[in-house]
């Protein structure tokens, strides 16, 4: 599972901005307990080239989905990821 969305890159120090078109978003690891969940997210251009690299934490339903699963869904809720599409 993965999601697909436009993403804006910004980096310190430059002008502008540069958008990764279908950036594919990827959770890599999830770690933590029953009061905190990090999940580790990786952005990809469609090059499969890996151009950044977030932490977001949530707190996780023990009687819900797997919590990579709901890595995503909480991913899902987030304005930085509104559009984004399964795949």
């Amino acid at each position: 599972m993965a999601l697909l969305k436009d993403v804006e890159i910004k980096k310190q120090g430059f002008f502008g901005s540069l958008v990764a078109k279908s950036a594919y978003i990827k959770v890599e690891n999830v770690k933590g307990s029953k009061e905190k969940i990090i999940a580790d997210v990786t952005f990809t251009t469609s090059e499969k080239e890996m151009f950044q690299q977030k932490t977001y934490s949530f707190l996780p339903n023990l009687e819900g989905k797997n919590f990579i699963a709901q890595a995503y869904d909480h991913l899902k809720t987030l304005p930085e990821f509104a559009g984004a599409v399964d795949c």
